[in-house]
Parts: structure tokens; C-alpha cells; sequence
């Protein structure tokens, strides 16, 4: 009796589906500002930056940063996304949290001539923004420091 190869339809689905998912890159923070609100808050903007190494889009789902100036949690960046992010591209997240001056350490004069210097003052976003890639879902770390200058 002779043999031969025999494949079936879903045979040839699952030899074309080998492309496993890989988690994108973050890659940095783009436009961050402070913009003043009042005498005691703040809304703190930045936009991630990421890269997407899978050929098809992916789905962003949340992300959950921690804003930290010095060694003080100044805020909790708690956000939910249905962002579609094409293949092999960059894209970008927007961030935005409310901060209040009194956790600066400072009034809020002293907080904004701090943030009017040429340096600033230096903060860090750490935490995880959640992707789903293929149906797989991903956590991306960030881990980015940078000085800040308040825009009235």
C-alpha cells in the first residue's frame, strides 16, 4: 500500500498561524507638560511611546503608572484604552493625571518657580501599560525619568 502526505484544511491554518506574538517596546515619554489649574493642582500630560513588532494591530488596554518626584508617589496613573495599534509601527499613548502642588513639598508659588527653573524638577513614570496582541495579553514596563517645566 503507498502513503502519501494528506493535509487537511485545518493543517495548513495552523502551519500559516506561526507568528507568536511578541510584547511591544516602550520606548520613551514625548511631550510632557504641566499645565496649571488652579493655586493647588495640576494636570500632568505626557505620551508614551511605543513600537509594535507584530505584523498585525494590537489592542491597548490600560495602564497603571506610578508619578514619582523624588522618592514620593505624587500620583497614580490609572487608565483604561481601546486603542488599535497598526503593525510594525510606532504609536502613542496619552497620559494624563491631576497632581496636586501640596505633594511637591512646596506652596504653590514655590512649586511653580521650581517647575519655571531651566531645570525643573526631575520626575519618574514607573509602571506597566497592558496590551492585547493576538488575543495574548502583555504587560509593558515603563521606567522613564525626565525634567518637567510648567506651561501657564
Amino acid at each position: 500500500m503507498k502513503q502519501g502526505l494528506f493535509f487537511s484544511g485545518w493543517d495548513l491554518v495552523g502551519l500559516s498561524a506561526c507568528d507568536k506574538p511578541q510584547s511591544p517596546e516602550f520606548k520613551y515619554l514625548d511631550n510632557v507638560v504641566v499645565n496649571l489649574e488652579s493655586l493647588t493642582s495640576a494636570n500632568l500630560h505626557a505620551e508614551a511611546v511605543l513600537h509594535n513588532p507584530n505584523k498585525n494591530t494590537i489592542t491597548i488596554k490600560s495602564a497603571d503608572i506610578d508619578i514619582i518626584v523624588g522618592e514620593k508617589v505624587i500620583a497614580a496613573l490609572e487608565q483604561d484604552f481601546d486603542i488599535k495599534a497598526l503593525g510594525n509601527a510606532d504609536f502613542t499613548i496619552p497620559l494624563d493625571v491631576q497632581i496636586k502642588l501640596k505633594d511637591l513639598n512646596l506652596n504653590a508659588i514655590g512649586s511653580a518657580l521650581g517647575l519655571l527653573g531651566a531645570k525643573g524638577q526631575e520626575i519618574r513614570y514607573l509602571g506597566k501599560i497592558k496590551v492585547k496582541a493576538y488575543g495574548v495579553p502583555f504587560s509593558v514596563k515603563v521606567d522613564y525619568k525626565d525634567n518637567i517645566n510648567l506651561k501657564i
